[in-house]
């Protein structure tokens, strides 16, 4: 797969995009009001009923020494969603109540989170980390979740 070319066609052709900075993020992130309108992620989003595509698009990036990451969410009607690695390096997060694992994301290789579990994507590199992924266009995110691990750089 020409991933390069995966990623021009997204930012190029899309449906919708959403920016999220760092006066969006004020609930995860304590930072400096000068920082405010830093962007931290972008979601490029097709739509191939019943199927939607993104491309997320996460900076490299600290804020108090923790990585950026997505906003993360859970699927409200128990809708699985599928994970590819397309450039850069990240984690990807999930967790259940106490269940929890962490995945070094790898190019080439897709990721399953399952229904009912919450999930969110971290850049811990200098570069920027993009993830394409695949859910059904039906989904009903959920963003009101604590996630129980915080990841920072050492």
């Amino acid at each position: 797969m020409n991933y390069s070319k995966t990623v021009k066609d997204f930012e190029n052709n899309y449906d919708r995009k959403k920016t999220r900075r760092l006066k969006d993020m004020s609930r995860y992130y304590k930072f400096d009001k000068k920082d405010e309108n830093k962007i931290v992620y972008e979601v490029f989003t097709k739509n191939h009923s019943p199927f939607n595509l993104d491309l997320t698009v996460i900076n490299p990036g600290t804020v108090n020494k923790e990585y950026y990451m997505t906003s993360g969410h859970v699927h409200g009607n128990k809708i699985p969603e599928f994970y590819t690695l397309l450039d850069g390096e990240g984690i990807l997060f999930i967790q259940k109540g106490t269940k929890t694992k962490t995945i070094n994301l790898k190019k080439g290789k897709l990721e399953y989170v399952p229904e009912d579990y919450a999930h969110r994507l971290i850049n811990n590199n200098k570069k920027k980390l993009k993830v394409l992924t695949v859910y059904h266009e039906n989904v009903n995110s959920n963003y009101n979740v604590k996630f129980k691990k915080r990841f920072f750089k050492r």
